[in-house]
Formats: structure tokens, sequence, C-alpha cells
């Protein structure tokens, strides 16, 4: 491997790795800092980290912006601004202790764990030119999807709750929240399916040989 393309790889482990553990941040608080989920816990541990753990997560969006991986800078920037908007500006409009809030945060921050833990280990082992582990992709391909509708889901129902309160633009806005969920939805079915398609199609190819 040249220079220039471990450099490349080195610095999205590194970007990888530090969204992956500002996620886990979030994930130990909810585990062991939150057992009574207080509303003044809430904000005073977990919110400062979401919102430290979503501003980490911009590294994503340069990492595609210089065209380091193969994300579309418009899709990466949808998917950001939308969860930074729930948070910053949704979120401060019911309990932080609510199910939909905490449901939303679990499924961001399980997601943010999964999806950069596995973007981090792939660049680890290209780092040291070692082939990339099919199960990674695997884990990755299977966990996004499962995570991201109910994740999209409580988004949607935080707008809802907080419409209740006498807000009923909030209503136009959760009606919303399908158009934005729906292409990103699709990308990531289709990445799993390609992937998935690649297994089978190299997996054929294997038992031929034989």
């Amino acid at each position: 491997m040249s220079s220039s393309s471990k450099a490349k790889q080195l610095f999205l482990f590194i970007g990888n790795a530090a969204i992956h553990i500002s996620w886990f941040h979030v994930l130990w608080g909810l585990i062991f800092e939150f057992q009574n989920q207080d509303e003044d816990t809430c904000n005073t541990v977990i919110r400062p980290r979401i919102i430290t753990a979503l501003i980490v997560s911009g590294i994503e969006l340069l990492n595609s912006l210089l065209g380091l991986t193969k994300s579309k800078p418009h899709q990466v920037f949808l998917f950001s601004s939308v969860r930074m908007g729930v948070e910053v500006l949704l979120a401060p409009l019911l309990p932080c202790n609510s199910p939909q809030h905490l449901i939303t945060v679990v499924c961001w921050t399980l997601d943010g764990i999964f999806r950069f833990g596995c973007f981090g280990l792939d660049a680890l082992l290209s780092l040291f030119d070692v082939p990339s582990v099919a199960t990674i992709k695997s884990v990755r391909y299977t966990v996004g999807p499962l995570l991201f509708p109910i994740g999209a889901g409580g988004e949607m129902f935080m707008a809802l709750r907080a419409a209740k309160d006498g807000r009923p633009a909030l209503y136009f806005a959760a009606s919303l929240w399908p158009m934005f969920f729906y292409p990103l939805m699709k990308q990531l079915l289709k990445q799993r399916s390609r992937h998935f398609k690649k297994l089978r199609e190299e997996s054929a190819g294997s038992k031929k040989e034989e």
C-alpha cells in the first residue's frame, strides 16, 4: 500500500474511532448513569453527550466531501442535519426522559457504535494490508436497516408529542418525515442487497471451483 493510501486509511480509522467512542460514551451514560431515568440526569449528563456525539459525527460528512468514502455528501448531510435538528430544536420541547426521545437516542447510539465501529475496523485492517472481512460489512448492512426505521419513527413521534402541547405546525413537520425517510432507507436496503448478492455469487463461484 502506498504512503498516501496508508494516510487515508489512518485518517478514516481515527475519524471513525472518534465517532464510535463518542456514541459509546452516550451508551455508557444510558446504562450506568441513568438507572432512575430522572429528568435532571437526562438534561445534565445524557443530552450534552448526545450533542457532542452528533458534532463528532460530522467527521462522516467531511470524509464524504473529501472523497475518502463512497457516501454521497448530500445524503450524509440530510442524515446528519435531521438528527442534529431533532436534538437541538425538537428535543427541548418535550421531557428529555420521554419514551419518544429515549427510544430515538438508543437507536442513534447503537447505530453509531455498530456503523462507525465497522467502518473503523475496516480501515484498521486496510492499514495493515489485511483483506476486508465480509462479516464486518454483513453486520453493518444488517444492523443499519433494523435500527434506522425505529429511530426515524422515534423522531416522528417526538414531533407528534411536541405538537400536542399547542404547536400544530409540528403536525405538518411530522408528516414530512416519510419523505426524508424513504430515500435513506432505500439506499440502506440497496447497499444491503448488493452486499449479500455479492456474497452469494462468491460462494457459488467457490463451490464451482471445488
